[in-house]
Protein backbone atom coordinates (compact mmCIF):
# COMPACT_ATOMS: atom_id res chain seq x y z
CA UNK A 1 0.00 0.00 0.00
CA UNK A 2 1.79 3.59 -0.75
CA UNK A 3 1.24 6.12 2.27
CA UNK A 4 0.31 9.45 0.57
CA UNK A 5 1.38 12.59 3.07
CA UNK A 6 -1.12 15.33 2.40
CA UNK A 7 1.58 18.63 3.22
CA UNK A 8 1.31 22.14 2.86
CA UNK A 9 5.12 22.59 2.53
CA UNK A 10 6.85 23.43 -0.58
CA UNK A 11 8.19 19.96 -1.80
CA UNK A 12 10.69 19.04 -5.09
CA UNK A 13 9.41 15.41 -6.32
CA UNK A 14 12.18 13.59 -8.70
CA UNK A 15 10.35 12.74 -12.14
CA UNK A 16 12.76 10.13 -12.80
CA UNK A 17 9.99 8.97 -15.30
CA UNK A 18 9.98 11.43 -17.73
CA UNK A 19 12.91 12.05 -20.33
CA UNK A 20 14.09 14.97 -22.39
CA UNK A 21 14.56 16.01 -26.26
CA UNK A 22 16.76 18.39 -27.36
CA UNK A 23 15.49 20.09 -30.60
CA UNK A 24 17.68 22.94 -32.15
CA UNK A 25 18.36 24.79 -35.14
CA UNK A 26 16.97 28.20 -36.68
CA UNK A 27 14.15 26.15 -38.37
CA UNK A 28 12.90 24.72 -35.26
CA UNK A 29 9.77 26.48 -34.61
CA UNK A 30 8.73 26.08 -37.35
CA UNK A 31 9.58 22.35 -37.88
CA UNK A 32 7.23 21.50 -34.61
CA UNK A 33 4.86 24.06 -35.60
CA UNK A 34 3.31 21.11 -37.71
CA UNK A 35 3.40 18.97 -35.76
CA UNK A 36 2.17 19.71 -32.33
CA UNK A 37 -2.11 20.94 -31.04
CA UNK A 38 -0.39 24.21 -29.68
CA UNK A 39 0.92 27.01 -31.11
CA UNK A 40 4.56 28.00 -31.32
CA UNK A 41 3.84 31.42 -31.65
CA UNK A 42 3.36 31.63 -27.48
CA UNK A 43 7.15 31.42 -27.25
CA UNK A 44 7.67 34.35 -29.95
CA UNK A 45 4.89 36.20 -27.28
CA UNK A 46 6.88 35.69 -23.98
CA UNK A 47 6.05 32.39 -22.86
CA UNK A 48 8.30 29.91 -21.35
CA UNK A 49 6.97 26.50 -21.30
CA UNK A 50 4.25 25.09 -23.19
CA UNK A 51 1.81 22.22 -22.71
CA UNK A 52 0.78 20.29 -25.90
CA UNK A 53 0.62 16.57 -27.65
CA UNK A 54 1.61 15.42 -30.82
CA UNK A 55 -1.21 13.25 -32.42
CA UNK A 56 -0.98 10.28 -35.39
CA UNK A 57 -3.25 11.34 -38.77
CA UNK A 58 -6.18 9.88 -36.84
CA UNK A 59 -6.55 12.80 -34.48
CA UNK A 60 -5.53 10.60 -31.69
CA UNK A 61 -3.04 11.28 -28.85
CA UNK A 62 0.64 9.38 -29.69
CA UNK A 63 2.62 11.55 -26.81
CA UNK A 64 1.51 13.95 -23.91
CA UNK A 65 4.65 17.17 -23.57
CA UNK A 66 5.64 20.16 -21.74
CA UNK A 67 7.82 22.24 -24.30
CA UNK A 68 10.23 24.44 -22.48
CA UNK A 69 12.07 27.63 -23.85
CA UNK A 70 16.23 26.66 -23.74
CA UNK A 71 18.86 28.64 -23.09
CA UNK A 72 19.99 29.90 -26.31
CA UNK A 73 17.67 30.69 -29.12
CA UNK A 74 15.64 28.56 -31.50
CA UNK A 75 16.21 26.34 -28.68
CA UNK A 76 13.31 23.98 -27.19
CA UNK A 77 13.21 20.91 -24.42
CA UNK A 78 10.68 18.35 -25.25
CA UNK A 79 9.96 16.90 -22.04
CA UNK A 80 8.06 13.34 -22.49
CA UNK A 81 7.32 10.30 -20.46
CA UNK A 82 10.61 8.36 -20.60
CA UNK A 83 9.17 5.07 -21.79
CA UNK A 84 8.56 6.88 -25.15
CA UNK A 85 11.34 8.94 -25.93
CA UNK A 86 13.08 7.13 -28.74
CA UNK A 87 9.23 6.50 -30.40
CA UNK A 88 8.95 10.40 -30.27
CA UNK A 89 12.47 10.94 -31.76
CA UNK A 90 11.80 8.62 -34.08
CA UNK A 91 8.66 10.70 -35.00
CA UNK A 92 10.18 13.47 -35.10
CA UNK A 93 13.01 12.16 -37.67
CA UNK A 94 9.87 10.82 -39.96
CA UNK A 95 9.19 14.42 -40.40
CA UNK A 96 12.59 16.54 -40.58
CA UNK A 97 13.48 15.86 -43.63
CA UNK A 98 15.54 18.84 -45.03
CA UNK A 99 14.77 20.95 -42.61
CA UNK A 100 17.59 22.24 -40.40
CA UNK A 101 17.12 20.73 -36.82
CA UNK A 102 19.21 18.54 -34.38
CA UNK A 103 17.34 16.16 -32.64
CA UNK A 104 18.81 14.86 -29.42
CA UNK A 105 18.12 12.71 -26.68
CA UNK A 106 19.39 14.77 -23.93
CA UNK A 107 17.55 12.88 -21.12
CA UNK A 108 21.41 11.49 -19.12
CA UNK A 109 22.37 14.82 -19.10
CA UNK A 110 19.67 16.60 -17.45
CA UNK A 111 17.15 15.60 -15.14
CA UNK A 112 13.79 16.63 -14.20
CA UNK A 113 11.23 17.38 -11.32
CA UNK A 114 8.27 18.99 -10.02
CA UNK A 115 8.38 21.80 -7.46
CA UNK A 116 5.04 22.17 -5.66
CA UNK A 117 5.02 26.22 -4.05
CA UNK A 118 2.57 27.42 -1.75
CA UNK A 119 2.31 30.95 -3.90
CA UNK A 120 3.35 31.76 -7.42
CA UNK A 121 5.43 34.53 -5.25
CA UNK A 122 8.00 31.46 -3.99
CA UNK A 123 8.07 30.64 -7.88
CA UNK A 124 8.60 33.92 -9.00
CA UNK A 125 11.52 34.60 -6.23
CA UNK A 126 13.91 31.68 -7.72
CA UNK A 127 12.45 31.33 -11.24
CA UNK A 128 15.45 33.45 -12.80
CA UNK A 129 19.34 32.74 -13.17
CA UNK A 130 20.64 30.20 -11.66
CA UNK A 131 23.64 28.18 -13.07
CA UNK A 132 22.56 24.66 -13.85
CA UNK A 133 19.17 24.87 -12.32
CA UNK A 134 16.12 25.85 -15.58
CA UNK A 135 12.64 26.94 -13.74
CA UNK A 136 9.37 26.98 -15.40
CA UNK A 137 6.30 27.70 -14.01
CA UNK A 138 3.87 24.80 -15.46
CA UNK A 139 1.83 25.70 -18.40
CA UNK A 140 -1.05 23.33 -17.22
CA UNK A 141 -2.66 24.38 -14.25
CA UNK A 142 -1.21 26.64 -10.86
CA UNK A 143 -1.65 23.88 -8.24
CA UNK A 144 0.98 21.83 -10.32
CA UNK A 145 3.69 24.49 -9.64
CA UNK A 146 6.94 24.63 -11.82
CA UNK A 147 8.64 22.69 -13.69
CA UNK A 148 12.93 22.08 -12.69
CA UNK A 149 15.58 20.85 -15.06
CA UNK A 150 18.34 20.25 -14.02
CA UNK A 151 22.34 18.67 -14.84
CA UNK A 152 21.75 15.39 -14.23
CA UNK A 153 24.49 15.28 -11.35
CA UNK A 154 22.38 18.03 -8.67
CA UNK A 155 21.06 15.75 -6.34
CA UNK A 156 17.49 16.91 -5.30
CA UNK A 157 18.99 18.21 -1.69
CA UNK A 158 21.12 20.00 -3.20
CA UNK A 159 18.45 21.50 -5.37
CA UNK A 160 16.35 22.48 -2.78
CA UNK A 161 19.42 23.78 -1.16
CA UNK A 162 20.26 26.17 -3.66
CA UNK A 163 16.70 27.57 -4.55
CA UNK A 164 15.42 27.57 -1.20
CA UNK A 165 15.53 26.55 2.59
CA UNK A 166 11.87 26.39 3.01
CA UNK A 167 11.88 23.65 -0.02
CA UNK A 168 11.67 19.64 1.45
CA UNK A 169 13.37 17.36 -1.56
CA UNK A 170 11.30 14.09 -1.63
CA UNK A 171 13.01 10.73 -3.12
CA UNK A 172 9.98 9.71 -4.86
CA UNK A 173 6.99 11.04 -6.83
CA UNK A 174 4.30 9.09 -5.00
CA UNK A 175 2.85 12.64 -3.40
CA UNK A 176 3.24 14.47 -6.78
CA UNK A 177 1.05 11.72 -8.94
CA UNK A 178 -1.61 11.78 -6.39
CA UNK A 179 -1.84 15.78 -6.64
CA UNK A 180 -2.18 14.29 -9.87
CA UNK A 181 -5.17 12.51 -9.81
CA UNK A 182 -6.27 14.58 -6.96
CA UNK A 183 -6.99 17.60 -9.85
CA UNK A 184 -7.58 15.26 -13.09
CA UNK A 185 -4.39 15.62 -14.66
CA UNK A 186 -3.24 12.68 -16.70
CA UNK A 187 0.79 12.79 -17.89
CA UNK A 188 3.06 10.07 -19.92
CA UNK A 189 2.34 6.82 -21.22
CA UNK A 190 0.82 4.92 -18.57
CA UNK A 191 -2.11 7.26 -18.13
CA UNK A 192 -2.28 8.13 -21.94
CA UNK A 193 -1.20 4.72 -23.83
CA UNK A 194 -0.17 5.67 -27.40
CA UNK A 195 -2.82 6.24 -30.25
CA UNK A 196 -5.95 5.69 -27.97
CA UNK A 197 -7.59 8.62 -26.93
CA UNK A 198 -8.50 11.78 -28.93
CA UNK A 199 -6.86 15.24 -27.18
CA UNK A 200 -10.00 17.08 -25.58
CA UNK A 201 -10.79 13.70 -23.97
CA UNK A 202 -8.06 14.31 -21.96
CA UNK A 203 -8.85 18.07 -21.15
CA UNK A 204 -5.98 19.46 -23.05
CA UNK A 205 -8.10 22.09 -24.39
CA UNK A 206 -9.48 23.26 -20.49
CA UNK A 207 -4.96 22.81 -19.77
CA UNK A 208 -4.18 25.16 -22.61
CA UNK A 209 -2.26 22.53 -24.75
CA UNK A 210 -4.37 23.13 -28.08
CA UNK A 211 -4.72 26.41 -30.54
CA UNK A 212 -7.96 26.35 -33.17
CA UNK A 213 -6.49 29.42 -33.92
CA UNK A 214 -3.07 28.22 -35.28
CA UNK A 215 -2.19 26.75 -39.10
CA UNK A 216 -2.17 22.97 -39.80
CA UNK A 217 -0.96 19.83 -37.95
CA UNK A 218 -0.98 16.12 -37.79
CA UNK A 219 -4.16 15.05 -36.51
CA UNK A 220 -5.42 18.59 -36.47
CA UNK A 221 -8.91 17.81 -38.81
CA UNK A 222 -10.48 15.69 -36.67
CA UNK A 223 -9.61 17.92 -33.40
CA UNK A 224 -11.34 21.10 -35.24
CA UNK A 225 -14.20 19.10 -36.31
CA UNK A 226 -15.00 18.00 -32.52
CA UNK A 227 -14.52 21.31 -31.29
CA UNK A 228 -16.40 23.30 -33.59
CA UNK A 229 -19.57 20.73 -34.75
CA UNK A 230 -19.63 18.57 -31.42
CA UNK A 231 -19.25 17.98 -27.95
CA UNK A 232 -16.53 15.33 -26.23
CA UNK A 233 -19.11 12.98 -24.56
CA UNK A 234 -15.91 11.74 -22.35
CA UNK A 235 -13.11 12.73 -20.40
CA UNK A 236 -10.48 12.09 -17.83
CA UNK A 237 -11.96 12.92 -14.13
CA UNK A 238 -10.98 12.62 -10.45
CA UNK A 239 -12.33 9.52 -8.99
CA UNK A 240 -12.40 9.63 -5.25
CA UNK A 241 -12.74 6.12 -3.28
CA UNK A 242 -14.60 5.29 -0.82
CA UNK A 243 -11.88 3.60 0.84
CA UNK A 244 -7.89 3.52 -0.15
CA UNK A 245 -7.29 1.23 -2.65
CA UNK A 246 -4.69 -1.53 -1.32
CA UNK A 247 -4.98 -4.33 -4.14
CA UNK A 248 -3.61 -2.86 -7.80
CA UNK A 249 -6.43 -2.48 -10.12
CA UNK A 250 -5.52 -3.42 -13.28
CA UNK A 251 -5.49 -0.29 -16.00
CA UNK A 252 -8.58 0.03 -18.50
CA UNK A 253 -10.53 -1.78 -15.45
CA UNK A 254 -14.39 -0.70 -16.31
CA UNK A 255 -15.76 1.36 -14.53
CA UNK A 256 -19.74 0.92 -13.91
CA UNK A 257 -22.68 2.52 -11.91
CA UNK A 258 -22.98 1.02 -8.62
CA UNK A 259 -27.01 0.08 -9.10
CA UNK A 260 -26.78 -0.96 -12.66
CA UNK A 261 -23.53 -2.92 -12.71
CA UNK A 262 -24.39 -4.02 -16.68
CA UNK A 263 -24.22 0.30 -17.64
CA UNK A 264 -20.10 0.69 -18.66
CA UNK A 265 -19.62 4.27 -17.59
CA UNK A 266 -15.59 4.25 -18.80
CA UNK A 267 -12.39 2.51 -17.52
CA UNK A 268 -9.94 3.51 -14.97
CA UNK A 269 -6.39 4.76 -16.16
CA UNK A 270 -4.80 5.06 -12.79
CA UNK A 271 -5.33 4.67 -8.90
CA UNK A 272 -3.20 5.63 -6.18
CA UNK A 273 -4.32 5.75 -2.33
CA UNK A 274 -7.94 7.00 -2.39
CA UNK A 275 -7.92 8.76 -6.05
CA UNK A 276 -7.74 8.06 -9.41
CA UNK A 277 -8.35 8.47 -12.92
CA UNK A 278 -10.92 7.53 -15.12
CA UNK A 279 -11.69 8.51 -19.00
CA UNK A 280 -15.63 8.59 -18.53
CA UNK A 281 -19.32 9.47 -19.68
CA UNK A 282 -19.19 12.79 -17.92
CA UNK A 283 -23.03 13.62 -17.51
CA UNK A 284 -23.39 9.90 -17.00
CA UNK A 285 -20.73 9.81 -14.15
CA UNK A 286 -22.26 13.07 -12.81
CA UNK A 287 -25.69 11.55 -12.89
CA UNK A 288 -24.73 8.11 -10.90
CA UNK A 289 -24.60 8.31 -7.37
CA UNK A 290 -22.17 5.96 -6.78
CA UNK A 291 -19.48 4.02 -8.79
CA UNK A 292 -17.96 0.31 -8.93
CA UNK A 293 -14.78 -0.67 -9.70
CA UNK A 294 -13.49 -4.06 -9.25
CA UNK A 295 -14.05 -4.55 -5.70
CA UNK A 296 -14.15 -1.03 -4.47
CA UNK A 297 -17.10 1.92 -5.29
CA UNK A 298 -16.38 5.47 -5.55
CA UNK A 299 -17.75 8.94 -7.04
CA UNK A 300 -16.46 11.32 -9.65
CA UNK A 301 -15.36 14.64 -9.07
CA UNK A 302 -15.70 17.49 -11.30
CA UNK A 303 -12.57 19.56 -11.35
CA UNK A 304 -12.76 23.04 -9.93
CA UNK A 305 -10.87 24.33 -12.78
CA UNK A 306 -12.95 22.82 -15.52
CA UNK A 307 -14.73 25.65 -17.28
CA UNK A 308 -18.71 26.32 -16.82
CA UNK A 309 -20.33 25.18 -19.99
CA UNK A 310 -24.28 25.22 -20.98
CA UNK A 311 -25.18 21.02 -21.46
CA UNK A 312 -25.22 19.99 -25.00
CA UNK A 313 -26.79 17.56 -27.12
CA UNK A 314 -24.52 14.71 -28.51
CA UNK A 315 -23.66 15.13 -31.57
CA UNK A 316 -23.29 13.23 -34.90
CA UNK A 317 -19.65 13.65 -34.75
CA UNK A 318 -19.02 12.99 -31.30
CA UNK A 319 -21.14 9.19 -32.00
CA UNK A 320 -19.05 8.94 -34.61
CA UNK A 321 -16.09 9.27 -32.71
CA UNK A 322 -16.97 6.93 -29.99
CA UNK A 323 -17.63 3.92 -32.51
Amino acid sequence: MHIVKKTSQEVLYPLDSRGLLKVTGNESSVFLQGLITNDMQHFEEGAKSMYTMFLNNKGRVLYDTLIHKWGEENSYMIECDKQVVNLLQKHLMMYKLRRKVTIEDVHKQFKVWALITNSDGTVDKIIDGINDINLYKDPRLPELGCRVLSIATLSGHKIAEILSKDINAESKDDNYRYLRYTLGVTEGADDLPPGVTFPLEVNCDYLHGVSFHKGCYIGQEVTARVHHTGIVRKRIMPIKFDKPVVDEIERDSLIKATNNPKLSLGKLKGALNDYGLGLLRIKECLDAKSLSIGNYTAQVVKPNWWPTEAPKEVSKIDKELDM
